[in-house]
């Protein structure tokens, strides 16, 4: 079996292995989530980022494209024929003539309706202006920028396309504009071509000819849309203007979306080695921490281990001195060398029950150097007996008689010594467990009657009177040679110690689950302080042997307590010194089964 110590030390580094162990399960899972956490945000932190990047470019483009356009509108020139015009005059003196033609009634409605001057006003301009650019100034202003094709309208029917479009074109929808505004514009994309879809912004511009300068396209960018922020808008034309008197013209620039995309994908591209970078930092803190758990795991478990032996160590500390104390211990010292200050709390019941054992033993070792110097005396007094006889048969010759009578005298010693012997081996096979218990069934009270003729001889010849009550046919399952034994005994002593012309009464009675026995003199009783005693082996209440039975060795009781233990009954004893004694002995013994049943059991 292993040691104390050994078993401790195991216990505490197992528990201490299963805390360290719970404990950086718990810290790893907790450090595992919290970096998962932090890798989502960084994920998400790249993933805005990209994002903003992304509509940061496309402002910056969408920038660049107004400006491109505002340039253009400054940039470009209307030529007009004014030659042209002069044919409203002949519209007025068409109309003058007419009566004198013969078709006067075709021409005059005719001329009459193109003498309006809204209507030969619209009719010019429609063919009177055309676009036009300074090849040098243009190239100057428009190198660098970022708009790759670029296509003005306005609303004369008058167009101008730059050289990358080639036979494409950009449509545009007049009827979105309101013929109102001065200044507008909007952001789109256009497929021009199946292979080609660009990004545009159309420009539409009034009172360009005037001589008013055109905003600059503002910078403050909405987050949430494509849009740009409306610059402050100008008044717009009174009810009593004209506005078909305003020329307007239409600006489109724009760019290859492809570029854009390439720019957006080199962005996805950082954000997504962002990602992996991060990913990669989140797996090395993993392992970084996992290497730093096992150290303090391991750097702890060790000095817990020590801790803990030194700990048990000094927790097992009492019983080295427990241990100490009781190996001083010996056959001439029975006492415990050791207080109750010096042991802790849990060991002081262990140390007050072996302080008991040892008052046991030490009692029984003085019983049994009792028991030999008992048995000693016991012994040599019918020896003496018998040797005295021997050597006053031997001195002379005698006759027959005397040699009889000093015989009868030498088997009398022998006798009394073998009843003391087989008392003395009674109480051995007792103490050895050799004596078993041989349950049958019997009658006691004819056993109790057998009892009581035994003993009425010795009752007799000290005038005393044996009288036996009890019940007819108590029919018992027990052993009958030992409750044979102990009532013999308790009837001998009561005989024994009573008083001349006293009594004994044997009596026997029954109760539900039990036989009481009955044993009651009036004899010279016990004192209050032998009481305790009275069953102690070679113990008597009349040390001197006053009482007329030499033979009696203080056994009988012994025996009787010994006994009745062994067939599971218990013993009373009542006594009052100069009043007498009662014993009781009251013996188990089963219900019949009528009983039980009438019972209800």
């Amino acid at each position: 079996m292993r040691s104390i110590r050994f078993s401790l030390t195991i216990c505490f580094l197992a528990l201490l292995a299963i805390s360290l162990g719970g404990a950086s399960l718990m810290a790893y899972r907790s450090a595992s989530s919290n970096l998962e956490g932090r890798l989502s945000l960084q994920k998400e932190l790249a993933q805005t980022t990209y994002k903003d990047r992304c509509r940061d470019e496309e402002n910056r483009l969408d920038d660049a494209l107004l400006f491109q356009a505002q340039t253009l509108a400054r940039l470009v020139q209307f030529h007009f024929d004014w030659g042209k015009l002069k044919h409203i005059d002949l519209h007025t003196l068409g109309l003058l003539t007419s009566p004198s033609n013969s078709s006067a009634y075709a021409q005059a409605p005719v001329w009459a309706l193109q003498s309006t001057r809204s209507f030969a006003f619209d009719l010019f301009r429609r063919a009177t202006p055309a676009i036009r650019f300074d090849p040098a100034e243009l190239l100057t202003r428009l190198d660098g920028q970022v708009a790759e094709f670029f296509q003005i309208d306005t609303a004369w029917n008058a167009s101008y396309k730059s050289n990358s479009l080639e036979a494409m074109g950009m449509p545009i929808n007049l009827a979105t504009f309101a013929p109102d505004e001065v200044l507008h514009w909007e952001y789109g994309d256009l497929q021009l071509s199946e292979s080609l879809k660009v990004r545009r912004v159309v420009l539409k511009a009034s009172r360009f000819l005037f001589g008013p300068t055109l905003p600059a396209p503002p910078r403050n960018r909405n987050s949430g849309s494509n849009r740009m922020a409306e610059p402050p808008v100008p008044p717009r034309i009174s009810n009593g203007a004209d506005a078909s008197f305003r020329p307007a013209i239409f600006i489109q620039c724009a760019y290859d979306v492809a570029k854009r995309d390439a720019l957006f994908a080199s962005f996805a591209q950082q954000r997504d080695e962002d990602i992996l970078i991060f990913a990669s930092e989140h797996k090395k803190d993993l392992e970084k921490f996992r290497e730093m758990l096992a150290a303090i795991n391991m750097l702890t478990f060790l000095a817990g281990g020590a801790i803990c032996f030194w700990l048990v160590r000094i927790g097992l500390a009492p019983l080295n001195l427990l241990t100490v104390a009781v190996s001083h211990i010996n056959e001439k010292d029975f006492n415990l060398d050791i207080t109750e200050k010096q042991l802790p709390e849990e060991l002081k019941p262990i140390a007050s029950r072996l302080g008991q054992t040892l008052d046991l033993l030490k009692k029984a070792f003085a019983r049994e150097k009792q028991a030999t110097a008992e048995i000693s005396h016991e012994l040599r007094t019918p020896l003496s007996a018998m040797l005295a006889t021997l050597d006053l048969a031997l001195r002379k010759s005698r006759t027959a008689e005397e040699y009889r009578a000093m015989l009868v005298d030498c088997r009398e010693s022998c006798t009394n010594m073998h009843k003391d012997v087989e008392r003395l081996l009674t109480l051995a096979r007792l103490d050895a467990g050799a004596d078993p218990f041989r349950p049958e069934s019997f009658d006691l009270y004819h056993l109790a009657s057998d009892c009581v003729k035994m003993l009425s001889p010795l009752a007799n010849s000290k005038g005393i009177e044996l009288q036996f009550e009890g019940e007819a046919n108590l029919e018992i399952h027990s052993d009958p040679g030992k409750l044979k034994e102990i009532l013999v005994n308790l009837l001998h002593n009561a005989v024994q110690y009573n008083n001349p012309s006293g009594s004994v009464f044997l009596r026997l009675s029954s109760r539900p689950g039990s036989i009481i026995i009955e044993v009651e003199d009036n004899g010279i009783g016990i004192e209050a302080s032998k009481k305790n005693r009275i069953f102690e082996r070679f113990f008597r209440v009349d040390a001197s042997r006053s009482h007329g039975d030499s033979t009696n060795c203080g056994l009988g009781l012994a025996i009787v307590k010994g006994y009745a233990e062994l067939l599971g009954a218990s013993l009373e004893l009542t006594s009052e010194l100069g009043q007498g004694s009662m014993f009781k002995i009251i013996l188990p013994v089963p219900l019949k089964k009528e009983v039980l049943v009438a019972t209800g059991a």
